[in-house]
């Protein structure tokens, strides 16, 4: 009879994460069967990580839920596993954060619940005021966004904060998003050049330096970025958002042909997406791409059969994509400035669908 350890060690041994999900569950049920406290918390913080490192943001909740009660309900028996939640709790509150359906006011308690427990952990205010800076980004709050941007910065580096590689990444990014693409650069470039590196680092820098390089008329080091980047990127369902930048790049540069084989390549990972954000992301660039094709008479591409307008023959109107993929991003903008009380996902839709 297989034991909880037995299936945790058989979750270990999956490549990609997402195989891990089904051995996690099952140890789950055992250890719950078998009321085995330490076992079911064991369990539950492998399954935690697998599900938010592979795209179910849903299960990683429910089972953190779990974990945070039991955690504060028996702090003698779990309190040194205090670390490894907080850090769990980061990932919680970014895909909370992406999910439209999970309401705003709920959000802003998990955050606050978050920064109470920072403090008495002692570790934790410099990521507290970046999630305060990714929040009002989200939202469209640019004065906040500067007044957390500022806070976050002036904090010093602690235990709960993000790797290097990334903060530098998420800087560069915060002033591209500016309109100052040349501060973007600058850092993107110095990440490439000094090896920083984590699990999305250089892979999203890559991505995050083809439009700033543009605006500066930089059209050899936007494609070797590209390049780069898709190689790294390529096939890899937690990089989707970040294929989409490389699909809205093609298209404006004008290589249609090259942008449309990344994309088709990629619509069946997308289509299977669980994170909201990260399909807005493509379901945008979706959109400015057939747009972009509109006028050229009918396309032949292979579709996966899951896709809804799907053809056997392969030939597809562009006008009819481009009607497609604009109300099915337009929908999820609309969730989300439905939750956010804000239009940031509308605009951010226009300013993509104007790169075409």
């Amino acid at each position: 009879m297989e034991t909880v350890d037995e299936l945790i060690e058989l979750a270990e041994a999956q490549d990609p994460p997402e195989g891990a999900i089904g051995f996690l569950e099952r140890a789950v049920r055992l250890a719950d069967s078998q009321k085995d406290r330490p076992a079911a918390f064991r369990a539950r913080m492998a399954l935690v990580r697998a599900a938010s490192f592979s795209g179910f943001p849903d299960k990683a909740m429910i089972h953190f839920a779990w974990l945070i009660g039991t955690f504060d309900r028996h702090p003698a028996e779990f309190g040194h596993q205090a670390y490894y939640v907080m850090w769990m709790y980061k990932w919680l509150l970014s895909s909370s954060l992406d999910n439209p359906a999970f309401p705003l006011n709920r959000l802003r308690k998990l955050q606050a619940d978050f920064e109470r427990r920072a403090q008495v952990f002692g570790s934790g205010a410099h990521f507290a005021a970046y999630h305060r800076l990714s929040l009002a980004n989200h939202i469209g709050d640019r004065v906040g966004a500067q007044r957390a941007f500022l806070a976050w910065r002036s904090l010093p580096r602690d235990s709960l904060s993000d790797c290097e590689a990334c903060e530098q990444n998420k800087v560069m990014v915060y002033y591209a998003e500016r309109g100052n693409p040349a501060a973007a650069v600058k850092l993107g470039r110095e990440i490439i050049e000094q090896g920083m590196s984590c699990h999305n680092v250089p892979t999203v820098t890559h991505a995050n330096l083809l439009l700033p390089l543009l605006r500066l008329d930089q059209p050899e080091d936007a494609h070797a970025a590209h390049t780069e980047g898709l190689r790294l990127a390529r096939l890899d369902r937690n990089f989707i958002e970040t294929i989409a930048e490389h699909v809205t790049y093609l298209v404006a540069v004008k290589e249609l042909g090259r942008a449309l084989t990344v994309w088709a390549e990629h619509l069946d990972l997308a289509l299977g997406l669980r994170s909201p954000s990260d399909l807005f992301g493509f379901l945008g660039a979706s959109a400015t791409l057939w747009r972009a094709q509109e006028g050229q008479g009918s396309v032949k591409v292979l579709l996966p059969r899951t896709f809804a307008l799907f053809r056997k023959d392969g030939a597809y109107r562009p006008e009819e994509l481009a009607e497609h993929f604009t109300r099915e991003a337009g929908a999820m903008a609309a969730r989300f400035d439905a939750r956010n009380g804000t239009d940031r996902f509308a605009r951010r839709l226009e300013e993509r669908l104007r790169v075409g």
